[in-house]
């Protein structure tokens, strides 16, 4: 039988113990230990480049550019927890949603944040104040541009159940509310910084993560 270390990584999953893969293999234990060694060793390795391309967040940081460039504070990472690597320059998803409890009332966001294959690698569940569902919303898209473009992320999609906010940033609405048209002025002003991004409407039914981070932090009043 050919000794490969895809083979030898097969039998162990299969609860093959190391003198049944010898056997299997007409190879004493010492070679099967030296295959799961050097896949040891490659694991390591991968982990260490896919590490190399994580962004660290740290408390007291923020990233200042150009008069042009978005100014990142530590108050976008307030509610972020990484479940993975966030891969930077690369392709996110995120679904977004806002919620207030009262309209205007306490009022929370959430993000659930997919690597280019489809990966869960992150969410946020934050406490925003009060706030109406619009401002919610916004408030929602708005920290997700944010966390993009730290992440420095080259295309970005971003899924949203309000039509609302969806229809005024293509256009279709205008945006008449003066607290509503600062936060729209600025998505629209980050945006532009991030070379490919759509943001698009889904149904409610497939947003239900996000919506349920959001609900559960308007519960959490201050």
């Amino acid at each position: 039988m050919l000794l490969s270390i895809d083979r030898v990584l097969q039998l162990l999953a299969e609860g093959k113990s190391l003198e049944k893969i010898a056997e299997l293999s007409d190879v004493d234990v010492s070679e099967i230990q030296s295959v799961i060694e050097e896949a040891r060793k490659i694991i390591l390795e991968y982990d260490k480049q896919r590490a190399k391309s994580k962004i660290i967040v740290k408390k007291k940081s923020s990233i200042t550019e150009n008069k042009n460039q978005a100014e990142v504070s530590d108050n976008i990472f307030e509610g972020l927890e990484v479940l993975s690597t966030i891969p930077t320059e690369s392709v996110l998803t995120m679904y977004i949603d806002g919620a207030s409890k009262g309209n205007p009332g306490p009022a929370g966001i959430g993000i659930v944040i997919y690597d280019g294959d489809d990966r869960l690698v992150g969410k946020v569940s934050a406490y925003i104040g009060k706030k109406t569902n619009n401002q919610a919303e916004y408030t929602a898209l708005l920290r997700a541009i944010q966390l993009a473009l730290y992440f420095k992320t080259r295309t970005l999609k971003i899924r949203s159940d309000s039509e609302l906010v969806v229809r005024q940033l293509s256009g279709e609405y205008q945006v008449s509310n003066p607290n509503i048209k600062k936060l729209y002025e600025r998505v629209l002003e980050l945006k532009k910084q991030i070379p490919n991004i759509k943001i698009e409407h889904v149904m409610r039914n497939f947003n239900e993560k996000a919506d349920f981070l959001a609900k559960k932090a308007a519960e959490k009043k201050r």
